[in-house]
């Protein structure tokens, strides 16, 4: 593969607009949000490259499906797979993905276990259980299987920063349909109808909101080592 020029930016996907506002901050990175899951995000990776950029990446929270994963960490994982066809599966750009390890804060140990790409939410605890036995991936979202696709067919450098939001052992409520607009920017009118029709789902809210915080923030130190040790640097 060859080596993209240096003074081209980094494209960086992501599904959600807080996720975008993350990478924004960061120096060298273009970031684009479309919106959640798979067909957006295809566009999202082929919309950066038509801008310029010389690699993809995909950046954003995930969900656990392995237990010992906490709110917060971060996944850097060697390699993607999809949830809809066993025998499809990317490797990340090796040399890219060594630098960023070896950037990574002092004390801190991302997890490089394999990254399962589905075009439908996973919510349930059956669910995490059975696709983490069947197919021993660590974590799950919704978007990277799509820009893995995009970038190997578009023979370019390819990485994954993840930042866990729910465990393995998290259940996310069917009422959280809706609460985000198609954008991946999160809809407060509805929100707030829930709350109101429920009160007792306030306390969830709180819980899914700081825990996406935290994915969030080890998100954004996360990314500021992709630009630094990117292809072409």
């Amino acid at each position: 593969m060859p080596v993209p020029a240096a003074e081209q930016p980094i494209g960086v996907v992501t599904g959600l607009t807080g996720e975008r506002r993350v990478v924004e901050g960061v120096p060298g990175l273009l970031a684009r949000c479309d919106g959640p899951g798979a067909e957006k995000a295809e566009a999202a990776a082929r919309g950066l490259l038509e801008a310029g950029a010389r690699a993809l990446v995909s950046a954003g929270i995930c969900g656990a499906l392995d237990p010992a994963l906490r709110p917060g960490d971060v996944i850097l994982p060697t390699r993607v797979v999809n949830r809809h066809d066993d025998g499809e599966s990317w490797l990340v750009d090796a040399a890219w993905h060594a630098a960023v390890m070896a950037a990574a804060p002092s004390g801190t140990a991302y997890n490089t276990g394999a990254l399962l790409g589905s075009d439908r939410a996973v919510g349930s605890l059956s669910g995490k259980h059975h696709l983490a036995a069947r197919t021993g991936a660590v974590a799950v979202d919704m978007e990277s299987h799509a820009v893995a696709r995009v970038a190997a067919e578009a023979r370019v450098p390819f990485l994954v920063v993840r930042a866990v939001a729910d465990t393995a052992g998290d259940t996310l409520p069917p009422w959280l349909a809706g609460v985000l607009n198609r954008d991946g920017s999160p809809n407060a009118a509805v929100a707030a109808r829930r709350i109101l029709l429920g009160p007792w789902r306030l306390p969830t809210l709180i819980r899914l909101a700081r825990r996406n915080a935290a994915a969030e923030a080890s998100l954004a130190e996360a990314c500021r080592a992709v630009c630094p040790s990117g292809p072409g640097t």
